[in-house]
């Protein structure tokens, strides 16, 4: 196949992209044992000022990954008595956050406060 310079730079920027957003990747779950982390239960997509979907439900120990499609960089300010923030997620950029316990996760855009919503745990069967 004769490609041209253009769509060899097109290829090869589309992987170094790739490759970029898998290692800034932010997670709040760590292993010391080797073990892999767990498998993403949900994820929740940020685009035109909006999470999408706004709520959803995973049982415990599940992981739900945030992924900032859109233009501005939002952050993720879970609502008291679950003090977790996420720091800015940039453009293209994500974070991922583990719950260990049953509840309801609300969660806000602390940059942009009409953003809202919910993680639901319920505990496993």
């Amino acid at each position: 196949m004769n490609r041209t310079p253009v769509a060899k730079f097109f290829g090869i920027a589309l992987f170094a992209l790739v490759a970029l957003a898998a290692t800034s990747c932010g997670t709040n779950s760590t292993s010391s044992s080797g073990e892999n982390p767990p498998a993403i239960a949900a994820t929740i997509h940020i685009a035109d000022g909006k999470f999408e979907p706004r709520e959803i439900e995973i049982e415990v120990g599940g992981s739900v990954m945030w992924i900032n499609d859109d233009v501005a960089s939002h952050d993720l300010k879970f609502v008291a008595p679950n003090k977790l923030h996420s720091g800015a997620i940039k453009p293209s950029g994500s974070w991922s956050q583990t719950f260990t316990s049953a509840g309801n996760y609300d969660y806000y855009c602390d940059f942009h406060n009409s953003m809202k919503g919910s993680v639901v745990v319920r505990p496993a069967p």
